[in-house]
């Protein structure tokens, strides 16, 4: 082909970012995982009126939508109109934890943290009511504190796990409390709910023989695209920690748990 003068002065065509393809024959399939979507921890409940206000839909094909949802159980009917998530849902988030495993990606950072300070590193993770224990990297002193990957303690003491009940709404966080049953006192409860808003705003947290006398831990939490990853601590026993030494940690753990964010990040 012979190019013209015209041709040459011709400009490239602006390149537009390709739209996703959309699989066809699945527009009601579609609706329906759109509508079961819009349920957040913002957003813990809908109503035949948000579904209208959101979806160009009519008032049968709503409730269509949401007949089917509730056949799969995946919602129900909490009050007259309005509609949750069923515990079936749980079962897809435990199937999800699962499949999001960050071993890999953390145990390079847990080295270096545990390099540089001396003490047992470890990246933990809220499983139902307990904290689980997921990677170590352990201490080269003759006197330390030992944990096993599987490992699972509770929510209500130590502070990595703190920040991880931290996380919880009011809703859950009333739950989890009815959960627990004697376990705390009301007092106990109280002050423990009261320390959770400036942990959450915070994203670290410091103990003292919250969980075995004399073990003093740092933590800070891990996000990813407004998710709870987990957190980030380091453990020690308190006799052999000056404060100099304790700043330094506090340093180590907030600079691992950015690091662990990037590497996250990145992946995703």
């Amino acid at each position: 082909m012979t190019m013209t003068a015209d041709d040459e002065n011709l400009e490239e065509p602006t390149a537009t970012p390709a739209e996703p393809q959309r699989t066809k024959g699945v527009d009601s399939a579609r609706r329906a995982l759109q509508i079961l979507l819009e349920f957040s921890e913002s957003t813990p409940e809908l109503t035949v009126d948000n579904v209208l206000e959101k979806h160009d839909i009519s008032v049968p094909s709503a409730y269509r939508y949401i007949s089917l949802l509730r056949e799969l159980d995946l919602i129900e009917e909490r009050e007259k109109g309005r509609f949750v998530l069923s515990p079936q849902i749980l079962r897809l988030a435990r199937a999800a934890e699962t499949a999001i495993d960050f071993r890999a990606q953390v145990q390079p950072i847990l080295n270096r943290m545990a390099e540089e300070t001396g003490e047992t590193a470890l990246y933990l993770r809220r499983v139902n009511d307990s904290a689980v224990c997921l990677a170590i990297a352990e201490s080269d002193h003759p006197i330390s504190i030992s944990f096993q990957p599987g490992n699972l303690m509770p929510l209500y003491g130590g502070a990595a796990a703190k920040l991880l009940l931290s996380e919880l709404t009011p809703a859950k966080l009333a739950q989890y409390f009815s959960r627990l049953g004697s376990v705390l006192s009301k007092k106990e409860k109280k002050r423990l709910e009261e320390d959770l808003g400036p942990l959450r705003e915070a994203g670290y947290a410091e103990s003292a023989g919250e969980v075995d006398r004399g073990v003093w831990a740092s933590a800070a939490s891990v996000h990813s695209n407004g998710l709870s990853l987990g957190a980030l601590t380091i453990v020690a026993p308190d006799y052999r920690l000056t404060d100099e030494h304790k700043a330094r940690i506090a340093d180590a753990v907030r600079a691992g748990a950015a690091a662990f964010q990037d590497v996250v990040a990145d992946r995703t």
